[in-house]
């Protein structure tokens, strides 16, 4: 498996961040408002794969009051990383796009004041996983000899 590359997350939430925007336009009015607790699952997720990946990297360093791990682990656990860092840049191309869609709306419709708050932090929360999946996929690599 070879590491996740920037052109692919790039691409990932260029992507997504255009068929949300393009889903926005037309469906926007028919939305219920977004809840401010709607990120929070993405912040919980990056911040656990943070944690991971500093555990992981002291069991593979071998440091005193660690178990080994088996290679078997690292492997699911780079496989569950790569798969995160893209989920969560396709989440922030979303995000990015409902923040780029209600900002200049505040004023046309209620509830785009508060969507576009939901949004600033879902695009924080989206990049805290993204850094979370990328570390965690750092430290799961094979050093090179």
């Amino acid at each position: 498996m070879k590491p996740t590359r920037a052109r692919d997350l790039v691409a990932a939430a260029v992507v997504v961040g255009a068929l949300t925007y393009t889903f926005m336009i037309f469906n926007y009015q028919n939305l219920p408002r977004f809840p401010h607790t709607a990120p929070l699952s993405l912040v919980i997720v990056g911040l656990v794969e943070v944690q991971t990946a500093s555990i992981t990297r002291r069991r593979l360093q071998g440091r005193p009051g660690t178990r080994p791990i088996l290679p078997l682990t690292v492997a699911r656990l780079a496989a569950i990383a790569k798969a995160s860092s893209l989920a969560g840049a396709a989440l922030a191309g979303a995000w990015a796009s409902v923040f780029g869609y209600v900002l200049p709306r505040s004023d046309e419709f209620r509830t785009a004041g508060p969507d576009a708050i939901t949004a600033g932090l879902g695009i924080g929360a989206a990049a805290v996983l993204v850094v979370g999946g990328l570390l965690l996929e750092r430290v799961c690599r094979v050093p090179r000899p």
